[in-house]
C-alpha cells in the first residue's frame, strides 16, 4: 500500500479507488451554500417613485419626528442609461438627504459644498480604524460638518451594525432639524414650527473605500428600515441611481436577515397599536405544570385527536410511500 491510498492527515483512513466504489451521486466535502438571492434588472422607468415612509422609530424618535426628516416626495431618474465608468469614483445622491460613494468623494470638498452635506458617515474594518485610515474627520473639521464611523471587523458584523447606522444618519437629521426650530412667543406648547422658507434639510454622505459593498449595505439596510422596501427593491432603487454597487451573496443574506427582523418588530408595532398581545407573548400554560415539565414526553404524549393517523394505527406512513432506497456508492459488482 502506497502513502497515496492514505488521506493526509489521518494516516489509518484509506481511501477506496473510485474503479471499486463508483459513487452514485455527486457529493461534496465542503458543507452546502446557502441559495444564491438574484436580483434582476429593475424594469427600464422613466421615474421611480420613492416609497411611503413605514419606519420603525426607535428609543428616543417617535414616527412623527422621523416622518418630519424623511417624508420627502421624491421621483429617481433611472441614471444606468448614462452611466461612465468614471461615475464610480463620485458620489450619487440616493434620496433627498442620502448619498452614497468612495472615499474619494469624503475628500472632495468642492462637492461637499455644492451639495450641502452635513455628515460624514464612513463604513470602515477595525483595522482600518485602528490605522486611523478611511476617516471624514479631517475634511469635516475642515467645513464645519459632522462626522461619524461605524467599525466592524468583517462583513458578517454588518447585521449587528445596521441598527446603530440607522440611528446615527436619523438622529443627525433630527439635530438639523431641531436646530432651526422657531423660538419665541407662540411656539411654547412644545411643537416644533419650521420655517419653509428657509429650512435646510440635513443631508448624510455614506461611504467606504470603494462606494460599492459596505456603505451599498447600509443603505440599502437604511431604506428597508425607513421605507419599508424588501432587499430586492431596495438594492434596485440604489443601484439605478450608483449602477457599480456590487453586493455579494453574503451580504444579500444579511439583508434578508434584516428584513425578516424588521417585519418581526413592525408586526409587534402593529399589535401593541391595536392592542393585540404578539402570539409569542403569550405563556404556554403547560410550562408551569411541575409534573409535565420534569417529565419525558412519550410517544403517546404526541397523539391526540387532531393528528392524522391511518388505519392501522401507524403515523405518517404515507410520506414514505414510493420512495426508493438510496446508496451513495455501489459495489463494484452491482
Amino acid at each position: 500500500m502506497k502513502d497515496d491510498d492514505f488521506l493526509p492527515g489521518l494516516p489509518h483512513a484509506v481511501i477506496v479507488p473510485a474503479e471499486l466504489a463508483p459513487r452514485t451521486a455527486y457529493y461534496s466535502l465542503a458543507p452546502p451554500s446557502p441559495p444564491s438571492i438574484h436580483v434582476p434588472h429593475a424594469p427600464d422607468s422613466e421615474g421611480i417613485v420613492l416609497p411611503a415612509y413605514e419606519g420603525v422609530g426607535g428609543e428616543d424618535l417617535t414616527q412623527e419626528d422621523l416622518r418630519k426628516i424623511t417624508q420627502v416626495a421624491h421621483t429617481a431618474v433611472d441614471q444606468t442609461r448614462n452611466w461612465k465608468y468614471e461615475n464610480r469614483r463620485e458620489a450619487q445622491l440616493i434620496i433627498p438627504f442620502l448619498y452614497l460613494g468612495p472615499s474619494l468623494a469624503a475628500k472632495d470638498i468642492k462637492f461637499l459644498q455644492a451639495e450641502g452635506i452635513t455628515m460624514l458617515l464612513v463604513i470602515r474594518d477595525t483595522m482600518s480604524a485602528q490605522a486611523r485610515m478611511l476617516s471624514g474627520d479631517k475634511v469635516a473639521s475642515q467645513l464645519g460638518i459632522a462626522s461619524a464611523a461605524v467599525d466592524v471587523s468583517g462583513s458578517q458584523e454588518l447585521i449587528a451594525a445596521f441598527p446603530r447606522a440607522i440611528k446615527i444618519v436619523n438622529d443627525h437629521l433630527l439635530s438639523i432639524y431641531r436646530q432651526q426650530a422657531l423660538t419665541g412667543t407662540g411656539h411654547s406648547d412644545g411643537n416644533i414650527i419650521i420655517d419653509q422658507s428657509t429650512f435646510k434639510r440635513g443631508k448624510v454622505l455614506v461611504f467606504c473605500e470603494s462606494g460599492n459593498e459596505r456603505s451599498a449595505c447600509v443603505v440599502a439596510a437604511y431604506m428597508m428600515a425607513i421605507y419599508g422596501m424588501d432587499l430586492v427593491a431596495a438594492i434596485q432603487f440604489i443601484q439605478s441611481q450608483r449602477f457599480c454597487i456590487a453586493l455579494d451573496d453574503q451580504m444579500k443574506g444579511l439583508l434578508l436577515s434584516f428584513q425578516d427582523i424588521l417585519e418581526a418588530q413592525r408586526f409587534v408595532q402593529k399589535a401593541k397599536s391595536t392592542g393585540l398581545t404578539p402570539v409569542s407573548d403569550v405563556p404556554d400554560p403547560g410550562l408551569f405544570n411541575s409534573d409535565r415539565r420534569n417529565s419525558k414526553r412519550h410517544i403517546d404524549d404526541t397523539m391526540d385527536e387532531d393528528m392524522e393517523v391511518d388505519a392501522s394505527g401507524e403515523m405518517d406512513d404515507g410520506r414514505f410511500e414510493g420512495r426508493t432506497s438510496f446508496k451513495p456508492f455501489m459495489d463494484r459488482d452491482e
